[in-house]
């Protein structure tokens, strides 16, 4: 063997082996749209800590399981919404967190509940979300108590083209809470307490009147453009440029209503003509570590971390979610945060959004019955013994 060949492998194996000597493990972590910077001190400070590198990369999480399987670089972390949590598990997609258990009282119950099994809890629960009500002080100074009270505020906005609490009404998650609070409900349960999918409670004689109510509503006091396909959107325009004295919709939309400079508060929803509090469907996500992981032990360290609270706390102020930690909620500087207490309060008053295999037939068929009264194509009756009767046909 020449000199030339001798010297080459000689430079080939000390390169491998100087990186052998400083490779480090490599953590693939998958946060939400626009939020990594959110983690970046916990990260810092683990990397450090741990002799690791901690890769960070942007989805949406409604979107995380279904990336993680075809994702070239599977992530060791990810989030997990409350209502995939069920298939997440069954199908051995995520790992239990065995230290869970020892610290669940840290955290609100309500947001531990969605990820415990009879085997174990297998996400860290991170942010709770529930619809609440955005209105803009500078049109009223505080919120109505009751939906008869945005009623009167919708007549007298009205004579000037204006508008008073606007809400997708034709969309089952925005209009559930209104429909439950007449007695309306998804599925009910037999005797040994499991889900009795036969029983739909959409076209009982309390909620064909719920859906009539909302049904007034909308065509009465909102716009036309609400229903179309973009409503959210119209909704938010509205809301941002004083046209919508307030609005119904959810914690992922205070960025956009802060950086339109709109002076709003926030509070649960209003009490409705029975007497009841709307019940809307609450979600939680949380941290789950991939069973695709090759450091699962370092990734259940990092995602443990991430509750720390000081980096909670940095989680929060970067991101403005309500916090589920017990210490952090009661910090002085979240305490007072409006949109955190409306929610807390109102998910006293909500339902857990149902595993997403018990209620993806019953999604776009209710859509459509909402849809079809709200545009008079069919009577709230009509419509509602429809939707029952396809959704059974599907079970």
């Amino acid at each position: 063997m020449n000199n030339i060949c001798k010297t080459s492998i000689a430079v080939a194996l000390g390169s491998f082996f100087a990186m052998s000597s400083y490779a480090k493990d490599v953590l693939v972590v998958w946060e939400d749209l626009n939020k990594a910077h959110s983690i970046d001190m916990a990260v810092a400070d683990f990397e450090k800590n741990n002799d690791c590198k901690v890769v960070v990369r942007e989805f949406n999480p409604v979107n995380h399981l279904e990336l993680a399987d075809s994702s070239d670089e599977k992530p060791d972390v990810f989030i997990i919404i409350s209502d995939k949590a069920d298939y997440a598990k069954e199908s051995g997609r995520i790992e239990r967190l065995d230290y869970m258990p020892d610290v669940k009282d840290l955290y609100l119950e309500n947001s531990v509940k969605p990820f415990s099994f009879d085997d174990g809890i297998y996400a860290q629960p991170r942010d709770i979300e529930a619809l609440v009500v955005f209105y803009n002080k500078d049109i009223i100074s505080h919120p109505a108590d009751t939906f008869d009270d945005y009623i009167r505020l919708a007549k007298v906005r009205k004579r000037d083209g204006k508008y008073g609490l606007i809400g997708k009404f034709d969309n089952f998650y925005y209009s559930y809470g209104f429909l439950s609070a007449f007695g309306a409900y998804t599925f009910g349960k037999k005797r040994d307490g499991s889900i009795d999918l036969t029983d739909l409670g959409f076209n009982k004689y309390e909620a064909v009147d719920a859906i009539e109510y909302i049904w007034n509503y909308a065509c009465n006091y909102q716009p036309q453009s609400v229903q179309d396909k973009n409503g959210l959107d119209v909704i938010d325009d509205l809301f941002v440029k004083g046209e919508a004295a307030a609005v119904i919709s959810g914690p992922w939309r205070y960025d956009k209503y802060a950086n339109g400079h709109v002076n709003f508060g926030v509070s649960k929803l209003p009490l409705l003509p029975n007497g009841n509090s709307p019940t809307p469907f609450y979600g939680v996500k949380g941290y789950v570590v991939s069973s695709d992981s090759k450091h699962k032990e370092l990734a259940k360290k990092f995602v443990r971390l991430l509750d720390e609270p000081a980096y909670a706390m940095d989680r929060y102020m970067a991101t403005h979610e309500v916090p589920v930690l017990k210490s952090i909620i009661t910090n002085p500087e979240i305490s007072g945060d409006e949109m955190v207490s409306a929610v807390l309060a109102q998910i006293k008053d909500a339902d857990l959004m149902p595993a997403n295999m018990k209620i993806d037939e019953l999604w776009a068929t209710m859509n459509e019955c909402l849809s079809d009264v709200i545009s008079g194509k069919k009577s709230a009756r009509a419509a509602a013994n429809e939707a029952v009767n396809k959704i059974k046909s599907q079970q």
